[in-house]
């Protein structure tokens, strides 16, 4: 079994998966409202919307967590790479050029 081979990948990400969804099935509020667990007395909601709490909506928590690891990668790649990140041509020339300067810019030679 070589990771490389596309069926250990295809495998390994349908595991994922199952591992997920047994894991979102797994929630506590959506076990209180199958009615498999007792509902917890001590759990007060503390986000609301039009006077529903909810986080004690079944996956709630799950589709926060997402939602929230999506912004902090959307909001990386668009935001602070253009902070951190290089011109493709950035290594391309030598800091001992003599015909470039130091940002890598050709130097005019007057006529």
């Amino acid at each position: 079994m070589k990771l490389e081979d596309p069926t250990t990948i295809r495998k390994l990400w349908i595991a994922f998966y199952i591992a997920l969804g047994v894991l979102v099935l797994l929630d506590p509020k959506l076990l209180e409202w199958v009615h498999i667990l007792d509902h917890d007395p001590d759990h007060e909601a503390h986000f609301y919307w039009r006077s529903v709490g909810v986080d004690t909506l079944p996956t709630f928590y799950a589709v926060f967590g997402f939602v929230t690891c999506l912004a902090m990668v959307v909001i990386s790649k668009k935001l602070i790479a253009k902070v951190l990140m290089r011109p493709d041509t950035y290594y391309d020339h030598s800091p001992l050029d003599p015909t470039r300067d130091s940002k890598g810019r050709r130097i005019r030679r007057g006529r």
